[in-house]
Protein backbone atom coordinates (compact mmCIF):
# COMPACT_ATOMS: atom_id res chain seq x y z
CA UNK A 1 0.00 0.00 0.00
CA UNK A 2 1.38 3.34 -0.99
CA UNK A 3 0.47 5.02 2.58
CA UNK A 4 0.66 9.06 3.04
CA UNK A 5 2.73 9.44 6.33
CA UNK A 6 1.85 12.66 8.36
CA UNK A 7 3.53 12.02 11.34
CA UNK A 8 4.00 15.39 12.29
CA UNK A 9 2.30 18.50 11.93
CA UNK A 10 5.71 20.32 11.19
CA UNK A 11 5.76 22.32 8.20
CA UNK A 12 8.78 21.77 7.23
CA UNK A 13 8.75 17.97 7.06
CA UNK A 14 5.42 18.51 5.10
CA UNK A 15 7.19 20.61 2.80
CA UNK A 16 10.02 18.17 2.18
CA UNK A 17 7.14 15.05 1.84
CA UNK A 18 5.67 17.35 -0.73
CA UNK A 19 8.60 17.78 -2.47
CA UNK A 20 10.01 14.92 -2.41
CA UNK A 21 6.58 12.85 -4.10
CA UNK A 22 6.72 15.68 -6.88
CA UNK A 23 10.17 15.27 -7.53
CA UNK A 24 9.84 11.30 -7.58
CA UNK A 25 6.99 11.36 -9.47
CA UNK A 26 7.85 14.06 -12.39
CA UNK A 27 11.32 11.89 -12.61
CA UNK A 28 9.63 8.53 -13.29
CA UNK A 29 6.50 10.43 -15.62
CA UNK A 30 7.01 7.03 -17.70
CA UNK A 31 5.54 4.76 -15.04
CA UNK A 32 2.96 7.41 -14.12
CA UNK A 33 1.62 8.54 -17.23
CA UNK A 34 -1.55 10.25 -15.80
CA UNK A 35 -1.36 10.63 -12.23
CA UNK A 36 -4.99 11.75 -10.70
CA UNK A 37 -4.42 14.46 -9.50
CA UNK A 38 -1.83 15.66 -11.76
CA UNK A 39 1.27 17.30 -10.85
CA UNK A 40 0.60 20.35 -11.47
CA UNK A 41 -1.74 20.56 -9.31
CA UNK A 42 0.31 18.77 -6.60
CA UNK A 43 2.96 21.59 -7.67
CA UNK A 44 0.07 24.68 -7.33
CA UNK A 45 -0.67 23.62 -3.91
CA UNK A 46 2.89 22.84 -3.01
CA UNK A 47 3.82 26.65 -3.91
CA UNK A 48 0.77 28.02 -2.18
CA UNK A 49 1.66 26.29 1.35
CA UNK A 50 5.39 27.26 0.79
CA UNK A 51 4.25 30.98 0.37
CA UNK A 52 1.51 30.86 3.37
CA UNK A 53 4.47 29.16 5.45
CA UNK A 54 6.35 32.10 4.73
CA UNK A 55 3.91 34.13 5.52
CA UNK A 56 3.08 32.88 9.36
CA UNK A 57 6.79 33.05 10.48
CA UNK A 58 6.08 36.66 11.77
CA UNK A 59 3.05 34.62 13.64
CA UNK A 60 -0.26 36.87 12.22
CA UNK A 61 -2.45 35.44 13.14
CA UNK A 62 -4.03 35.48 10.04
CA UNK A 63 -1.19 34.42 7.84
CA UNK A 64 -1.07 30.91 10.24
CA UNK A 65 -4.63 30.06 9.69
CA UNK A 66 -4.20 30.38 5.85
CA UNK A 67 -0.58 28.24 6.27
CA UNK A 68 -2.86 25.76 8.08
CA UNK A 69 -5.61 25.85 5.33
CA UNK A 70 -3.13 24.97 2.90
CA UNK A 71 -1.50 22.71 4.68
CA UNK A 72 -4.98 20.89 4.35
CA UNK A 73 -4.93 21.30 0.97
CA UNK A 74 -1.70 20.08 0.35
CA UNK A 75 -2.26 16.65 2.31
CA UNK A 76 -5.66 15.99 0.36
CA UNK A 77 -3.91 16.13 -2.70
CA UNK A 78 -1.40 13.75 -1.62
CA UNK A 79 -3.99 10.91 -0.02
CA UNK A 80 -5.10 11.38 -3.14
CA UNK A 81 -2.00 10.68 -5.21
CA UNK A 82 -1.18 7.89 -2.72
CA UNK A 83 -5.00 6.25 -4.40
CA UNK A 84 -3.31 6.46 -7.68
CA UNK A 85 0.09 5.16 -6.93
CA UNK A 86 -1.70 1.90 -5.32
CA UNK A 87 -3.49 1.68 -8.25
CA UNK A 88 -0.59 1.83 -10.68
CA UNK A 89 1.92 -0.12 -8.55
CA UNK A 90 -0.66 -3.43 -8.01
CA UNK A 91 1.07 -3.80 -4.97
CA UNK A 92 4.85 -3.38 -6.59
CA UNK A 93 6.54 -1.74 -3.29
CA UNK A 94 9.44 -0.65 -6.21
CA UNK A 95 6.48 1.23 -7.71
CA UNK A 96 5.43 2.59 -4.95
CA UNK A 97 9.16 3.88 -3.83
CA UNK A 98 9.91 5.37 -6.99
CA UNK A 99 6.94 7.63 -6.50
CA UNK A 100 7.98 8.96 -3.18
CA UNK A 101 5.92 6.90 -0.96
CA UNK A 102 6.76 4.57 1.45
CA UNK A 103 5.17 0.90 1.27
CA UNK A 104 2.96 -0.17 4.40
CA UNK A 105 0.60 -2.61 5.18
CA UNK A 106 -3.01 -1.44 4.78
CA UNK A 107 -4.58 -0.95 8.40
CA UNK A 108 -8.36 -1.48 6.81
CA UNK A 109 -10.14 -5.00 7.40
CA UNK A 110 -10.07 -6.74 4.45
CA UNK A 111 -13.07 -6.00 2.08
CA UNK A 112 -12.11 -9.75 0.36
CA UNK A 113 -11.54 -9.69 -3.41
CA UNK A 114 -12.65 -6.83 -5.48
CA UNK A 115 -16.14 -7.45 -7.12
CA UNK A 116 -16.87 -7.52 -10.92
CA UNK A 117 -18.29 -3.96 -12.21
CA UNK A 118 -21.76 -4.43 -13.49
CA UNK A 119 -24.13 -2.86 -15.67
CA UNK A 120 -21.34 -0.73 -17.50
CA UNK A 121 -23.23 1.11 -20.17
CA UNK A 122 -21.71 3.40 -23.24
CA UNK A 123 -23.46 6.64 -23.87
CA UNK A 124 -22.95 9.10 -27.09
CA UNK A 125 -22.70 12.94 -25.29
CA UNK A 126 -23.57 14.02 -29.16
CA UNK A 127 -23.47 12.46 -32.49
CA UNK A 128 -20.59 13.75 -34.75
CA UNK A 129 -18.57 14.36 -31.30
CA UNK A 130 -16.69 11.35 -31.24
CA UNK A 131 -17.04 11.32 -27.00
CA UNK A 132 -17.93 8.36 -25.47
CA UNK A 133 -19.41 8.51 -21.92
CA UNK A 134 -18.80 5.61 -20.28
CA UNK A 135 -20.75 4.68 -16.42
CA UNK A 136 -20.77 1.83 -14.31
CA UNK A 137 -22.43 1.21 -10.82
CA UNK A 138 -20.53 2.66 -8.15
CA UNK A 139 -18.97 0.69 -5.55
CA UNK A 140 -18.02 2.67 -2.27
CA UNK A 141 -14.53 1.43 -1.17
CA UNK A 142 -13.22 1.92 -4.60
CA UNK A 143 -10.40 4.33 -4.58
CA UNK A 144 -10.23 4.26 -8.15
CA UNK A 145 -11.25 3.09 -11.14
CA UNK A 146 -9.26 1.63 -14.28
CA UNK A 147 -11.30 1.76 -17.40
CA UNK A 148 -9.91 0.40 -20.61
CA UNK A 149 -10.58 0.44 -23.95
CA UNK A 150 -9.43 -1.46 -27.64
CA UNK A 151 -10.46 -0.94 -31.28
CA UNK A 152 -12.63 -3.69 -32.16
CA UNK A 153 -10.09 -6.81 -33.65
CA UNK A 154 -7.22 -5.35 -32.15
CA UNK A 155 -5.14 -6.80 -28.86
CA UNK A 156 -3.43 -4.28 -26.61
CA UNK A 157 -6.01 -2.41 -24.07
CA UNK A 158 -5.52 1.31 -23.35
CA UNK A 159 -6.01 2.22 -20.00
CA UNK A 160 -6.90 5.07 -18.00
CA UNK A 161 -7.52 5.49 -13.90
CA UNK A 162 -10.22 8.06 -13.21
CA UNK A 163 -11.75 9.00 -9.25
CA UNK A 164 -15.29 8.39 -10.33
CA UNK A 165 -17.93 5.91 -12.00
CA UNK A 166 -18.26 8.03 -15.37
CA UNK A 167 -15.92 8.76 -17.64
CA UNK A 168 -16.43 10.63 -21.06
CA UNK A 169 -13.49 9.49 -23.89
CA UNK A 170 -12.09 11.65 -26.33
CA UNK A 171 -9.67 11.03 -29.26
CA UNK A 172 -11.74 8.05 -30.38
CA UNK A 173 -11.47 7.47 -34.20
CA UNK A 174 -14.86 8.21 -35.55
CA UNK A 175 -17.24 5.43 -36.92
CA UNK A 176 -14.73 2.98 -35.50
CA UNK A 177 -16.09 0.06 -33.09
CA UNK A 178 -14.49 -0.32 -29.87
CA UNK A 179 -14.52 -2.43 -27.02
CA UNK A 180 -15.11 -0.84 -23.28
CA UNK A 181 -14.21 -2.54 -20.08
CA UNK A 182 -13.53 -1.08 -16.58
CA UNK A 183 -12.41 -2.32 -12.80
CA UNK A 184 -12.65 -0.90 -9.82
CA UNK A 185 -9.31 -0.53 -7.59
CA UNK A 186 -9.62 -1.65 -3.74
CA UNK A 187 -7.33 -2.57 -0.71
CA UNK A 188 -7.43 -5.63 -3.20
CA UNK A 189 -5.26 -4.23 -6.03
CA UNK A 190 -6.44 -7.35 -8.26
CA UNK A 191 -7.85 -6.38 -11.49
CA UNK A 192 -11.39 -7.51 -11.90
CA UNK A 193 -12.96 -6.72 -14.89
CA UNK A 194 -16.55 -6.22 -16.04
CA UNK A 195 -18.26 -7.87 -18.97
CA UNK A 196 -16.92 -6.42 -22.76
CA UNK A 197 -19.33 -3.56 -24.14
CA UNK A 198 -18.87 -3.13 -27.76
CA UNK A 199 -19.85 0.14 -29.23
CA UNK A 200 -19.75 2.83 -32.82
CA UNK A 201 -17.47 5.91 -32.23
CA UNK A 202 -20.21 8.17 -34.45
Amino acid sequence: MAKPVFTSKDATQLLVYAEQIFLKMTENADLFVDPVPDLTTLETNLSAYREAYAEATFRDKRAVILKAQHGEKLQDVIRRLAHYVEGVSAGDEAVIVAAGFRPSRSSHVSLGRTPKPENLRVEHIQVGSGIIRLRVNSWRPARLYRYEYRKKGTEAWESTLHTKSTLALRGLDMLEQYEFRVSYIGSDVTLNYSDVVTAWVI
